[in-house]
Parts: C-alpha cells; sequence; structure tokens
C-alpha cells in the first residue's frame, strides 16, 4: 500500500511538471471610471478576431451573447445610474446583447455568476433597449469596452470589435443630488454667501438651464465682492451665450478693468477682443469701463439695450435660408417630443445636423462666423445624440442644451423671419421654442401639455 501511495505521489508530481503554463486566449479585463459622485466598473474578457467573420458567423445574428468572452460580462457602480433612459439601482450587473444587422438589444441581467449564456434566465432582466450599431472609426482586432466622451458627470460606453462600433449613455445623478443641494442651501436656508452664488451661477452655465437666474446669482455675487474678476467674467460668459452681447458688453468691460488691476491677462484679453466684436455687431459705441466696488451696473444695461435698437442686418440669402431650414428641423424635432414620437425626433435631429453641417460660412462676416463656429459645433453635438436613439427620454435630455444653442444662434445672428418664443419649463427647468405663443411642452409630453410659459420672444 505504501509502494502505491508512492507511485502515485510521483506520477501526480510528474504530470504537474508536464503541464505548460499558457496565457488564456481570451484575456480577462478590468477597469473603474469615476462619472460625478459614482465610480463604474466593468469586468470582461478580450477575444480576438484571428482571421474570423465574428458578428453573423462567429456571433450569429438574433443569438443572446455574453458580450465578451469566458464568464459573462459585468458592469457594477456604487450609485444609481440611468440608462437606455431607465433609472437602475446600485449592483452589479451581468452585460448581455443580442447583436442584429439593424439594430442591438443591450440586456442588464441581476445573475453575475454565469459563464457564458448558459443558465440565462430573462425573468433576471432589469433593462433591455435597443441601439444602432455603427461602423467602428478602426479595425479592432480584440474585443474592447470603454468609457468615454465623459461630458458634464456623464459618459457613453463603447462596445467594439472587428469593423462594428455600438454605444450607449450611462448618466449619473449627480445632477440631481447637485440641484438638490442649491436649492436647499439658497431657497430653503436663505444663504447669503458670494461663493455660494458663484458656485451655482458657474453650475447652472456648464449645463446650461436657467440662463436667467444663473445671471441673477452671479450678479448677486459681483455686488457681494465687487472686487471679484471671477465675477463679471462669468456673467459675461452667460450673456455671451445667451446672444445678449449688448448687455455683455458692459460687463464684460468691468471684467477686464478687474482683471488688468488683478493681473488676470487672459481674462482681460479674451474680453478686449470679444467686445469690439459686439460693438461691430450691435452698434453699441460707448459704454461705461468703471469697475469701482459698488458700482451699479442696471443702468449700464439698460443703457445698452436702449443703445442697441440698431437696423436689424441682413444675412447673405444663402445664410438666411439655411438657418431657416435649421429652425424648422429644430420646430419639427420639437413637435416629435411633443408627440412622444421618439422615430421623428430621430429623423429631424439628423436631418438639422446636416442642415447645419452644409451652411455655406464663406458668406459669413468675421463677426458672424465667429459666433456660428461657437455655437454650431454645440448644436451638432446634442442633435447627433439625439439621432443615436428612439428613445424620447434620452433625446429630451439633450434637447435643453440644444435649444438654448439654437436660440443663441438666431437672436446673435438676427436670423429670425418671423417670431421665435422660447419657452421655459419649471417642472424640468429647462427650454424651448415655438413659432407661436401656445404652450405645447415637449419635455412631458401629452402628460402635461401646457406646463410652461413664454420666457422671451424674438422678433
Amino acid at each position: 500500500m505504501k509502494k502505491i501511495l508512492v507511485i502515485s505521489s510521483l506520477l501526480a508530481c510528474f504530470s504537474a511538471k508536464a503541464q505548460l503554463n499558457i496565457p488564456e486566449p481570451s484575456p480577462s479585463a478590468s477597469f473603474t471610471q469615476t462619472l460625478g459622485f459614482t465610480k463604474v466598473k466593468v469586468d470582461y474578457a478580450r477575444p480576438s478576431v484571428k482571421g474570423r467573420e465574428v458578428f453573423g458567423k462567429m456571433i450569429p445574428y438574433g443569438d443572446i451573447w455574453r458580450t465578451g468572452a469566458s464568464d459573462c460580462t459585468t458592469l457594477s457602480f456604487n450609485d444609481e445610474l440611468t440608462i437606455g433612459g431607465k433609472k437602475i439601482a446600485k449592483g452589479k450587473y451581468s452585460l448581455f446583447t443580442i447583436p442584429n444587422i439593424e439594430q442591438w438589444t443591450i440586456i442588464l441581467n441581476t445573475d453575475t455568476t454565469l459563464h457564458g449564456t448558459g443558465g440565462y434566465d430573462e425573468k433576471k432582466d432589469v433593462l433591455r433597449f435597443t441601439v444602432k450599431p455603427e461602423k467602428a472609426p478602426r479595425f479592432y482586432e480584440t474585443f474592447t469596452i470603454e468609457l468615454s466622451d465623459i461630458v458634464k458627470d456623464n459618459a457613453m460606453l463603447y462596445i467594439l470589435w472587428e469593423n462594428t462600433m455600438v454605444k450607449f449613455d450611462l448618466i449619473s445623478s449627480a445632477k440631481e443630488r447637485i440641484l438638490a443641494d442649491i436649492d436647499n442651501k439658497i431657497n430653503k436656508l436663505k444663504t447669503e454667501n458670494s461663493k455660494l452664488y458663484f458656485q451655482a451661477a458657474e453650475y447652472y452655465y456648464n449645463q446650461r438651464m436657467e440662463l436667467d437666474q444663473a445671471n441673477t446669482w452671479v450678479a448677486k455675487a459681483g455686488m457681494m465682492e465687487a472686487d471679484n474678476a471671477y465675477y463679471p467674467n462669468l456673467q459675461a460668459k452667460i450673456l455671451e451665450s445667451q446672444g445678449k452681447f449688448a448687455e455683455a458688453i458692459p460687463v464684460a468691460q468691468k471684467a477686464v478693468a478687474l482683471a488688468k488691476k488683478q493681473n488676470l491677462t487672459p481674462i482681460a484679453q479674451n474680453w478686449e477682443k470679444k467686445i469690439a466684436t459686439w460693438q461691430q455687431m450691435t452698434g453699441v459705441k460707448s459704454t461705461t469701463t468703471d469697475a469701482h466696488a459698488g458700482h451699479d451696473m442696471s443702468k449700464d444695461m439698460g443703457d445698452m439695450k436702449m443703445a442697441s435698437t440698431t437696423q436689424k442686418p441682413t444675412l447673405d440669402p444663402e445664410v438666411q435660408a439655411s438657418i431657416t431650414k435649421s429652425l424648422s428641423n429644430y420646430y419639427a424635432l420639437k413637435n416629435a417630443l411633443i408627440a412622444d414620437d421618439g422615430n421623428t425626433a430621430n429623423v429631424q435631429a439628423g436631418e438639422l445636423v446636416k442642415t447645419i453641417s452644409a451652411l455655406s460660412m464663406t458668406k459669413l462676416n468675421a463677426q458672424q462666423h465667429t459666433l456660428f463656429m461657437g455655437l454650431s459645433e454645440k448644436i451638432k453635438f446634442d442633435a447627433s445624440h439625439i439621432n443615436e436613439t428612439k428613445d424620447v427620454k434620452h433625446q429630451r435630455e439633450h434637447f435643453n442644451d440644444l435649444s438654448n444653442n439654437v436660440f443663441a444662434l438666431i437672436k446673435g445672428l438676427k436670423a429670425n423671419e418671423n417670431p421665435v418664443y422660447q419657452q421655459y419649463c419649471p417642472m424640468a427647468k429647462a427650454y424651448w421654442l415655438s413659432d407661436n405663443a401656445t404652450v405645447k411642452n415637449p419635455y412631458y409630453g401629452k402628460s402635461m401639455l401646457t406646463c410652461g410659459k413664454v420666457s422671451e420672444t424674438l422678433k
């Protein structure tokens, strides 16, 4: 018996020594990315093409796929995220997909113990939505998942392999938390603090939301701390983003005067150039540059509004036609959101991108060119995001920024041939544009159709 045990031990030893240590054919990968206050982690395995035809062959169309190799791919996050237009509670989820030529189905499932798709139970799904596959920017030999395009505490998750790319948004809850904090400290606790007003205004400006409120807050900060150059600097940015160039001139001049005193040369140089441009655009030639503490800017604002009542410049007919068509595309998109029609919104957003992209910039003068270049890329960014999905909830998330930038473009170029009504929804805290004063809310559609009011009119 003793001899048998010795022989068995020797055989086991020789067997272990004979085995090779070979790397996994589909190596595992993991990464973590912070979005706002949320940490997102992805764990997956990375197979390679190796000369095979992947989608439609190795990965059959219409079949559920583990979205990688080996064990199922997992997506975990320590705070609530909005994915595919739905709020998903913090936790760890398996990520499955169903590839097809025209669309992919994205699936989050609560079972993270699976090897491949064996044992997959659809009843454990917490989310299903569809996205359009695209041609990848290059050939991906190795399967890749990455989080990129991080904007405003949100990101895009990319699935890339062979010549195919699929992407969808991960939207953090940071905005909701910050807005609740602002509301609590400013509106409920009535905290009077210049830096708090400045931070709140800066956040609203960066989010392109309620810019009139942001302007009010930063103006308060400026009155409380009159020698701080950063306050008129932000206020000028807010007015510029609204296309209120005549009102921005005295504020920018105050920023220049303070910046020069404090050796903030880049701020001073930036606004000096823009002031000259705005004066040519608006016809405003002389304004105050008083930057002393306690100076009342409201009188300057009134003077500028009166001085800026000049003859409306005429755009080149080709440019005017393009802007009018872009506004029509925007209205059609807005009407689709009112009707909760994600398909039409998708199409019209794509048309808006095409129209804006096709505008002949050689027909613009220097000032118009500067304005258009600054706003057109922002318009295309949000319109492209709306065009990437047919999910109305997701489309509405990009509509406020799109609306603000379209309004700033129309107002800055004085390109409206008919009245344009900027309207505001206090529930969504968001703006939209209409060709008539009747309120029809694109953020809530049929559920709250008449919620809102006219905030400004371009005539």
